[in-house]
């Protein structure tokens, strides 16, 4: 039986803020081919990514972190494996540090934030800092700003506009969405700048999905099963310790998500995830007749994110 749970619809807008519709640049590029290199032993495994989100104000509390769920949304639909999240203040030694050990341990390193105008937005500098690179105005982006910014008055160049048009050089600078100056600066090969406003943050990724695919090739993508069940947890944790135990080898994961207040009779969901999609729905079945449980499926736009 297949029960199909409606939550409420979150919608947000589209629309991209003046502020950032004319952004972009570097001078010196990294060729794709050196990006190429890095990626070519991951095409025979499973390819690793790590988010950075990088700002205050998410660990102050003033404001909450959407980047890091759409990312690995977005990444479990190439089959990339996001193995980490980290959250880290705009200080400068805090973002040198990091991203130099997520850039040394997984193939991909997604930051979002500290890319704007102000004195804050520090997120450039410290990654140039951290590889001992200088700063360069890029011009091809500085120049996207003025077309993309025509509704804003008296628009100018201004040396705060050419700051967020500054990059570590070298890097390699992408513009996935016509309609943004924003680009995707790309450093030490696999360190990829985002802006932290989710909706720019959203296009540039989607965007720039072409581009990735071509770095890492298209792989075996990531399959999902969840069943849900009206017996608690407790009840059903000895038997999925023991199918995991039995399934771990081949490289599928079972999580356990119980509800607090269940609703609609759903005490417990759980997740089958995997590479081969005819074995996680086996898996799937064999769980839901184990936990006496039901098919349980997203609304479709909490499961695209």
């Amino acid at each position: 039986m297949t029960r199909r749970i409606i939550a409420p619809l979150s919608l947000r807008s589209f629309l991209v803020p003046a502020l950032f519709s004319s952004y972009s640049v570097p001078t010196r590029h990294i060729p794709l081919t050196a990006i190429r290199h890095l990626m070519s032993t991951s095409r025979q495994k499973d390819v690793t990514a790590a988010c950075l989100i990088i700002g205050d104000e998410i660990l102050n509390g003033k404001t909450r972190d959407s980047n890091s769920n759409f990312l690995a949304k977005y990444l479990f639909g190439l089959g990339v494996e996001l193995k980490r999240i980290e959250v880290i203040p705009d200080e400068q030694e805090d973002i040198a540090e990091t991203v130099r050990k997520l850039s040394s341990k997984y193939n991909l390193v997604f930051t979002s934030g500290g890319i704007g105008s102000t004195h804050d937005d520090i997120t450039y500098p410290s990654i140039a800092y951290a590889y001992n690179l200088p700063l360069a105005l890029h011009t091809p982006t500085a120049k996207r700003m003025g077309p993309i910014s025509t509704d804003i008055p008296n628009w100018s160049l201004t040396p705060e506009r050419k700051r967020m048009a500054t990059f570590p050089d070298p890097s390699r600078v992408v513009h996935p969405c016509d309609d943004l100056w924003v680009p995707i600066v790309i450093v030490n090969s696999n360190i990829h700048i985002l802006p932290g406003i989710p909706e720019i943050f959203e296009s540039l990724l989607n965007g720039f999905r072409p581009h990735l695919l071509e770095v890492i090739g298209r792989r075996p993508t990531f399959y999902r099963a969840q069943i849900a069940t009206s017996v608690t947890e407790g009840a059903i944790a000895a038997f999925l310790a023991g199918v995991q135990e039995r399934v771990k080898a081949e490289g599928i994961k079972i999580g356990s998500y119980p509800n607090w207040e269940p609703q609609n009779g759903v005490s417990v969901v759980v997740s089958v995830v995997g590479r081969d999609e005819a074995r996680v729905k086996e898996m799937g079945e064999e769980i839901r007749v184990g936990i006496d449980g039901w098919l349980f499926i997203l609304p479709e736009a909490e499961e695209a994110g």
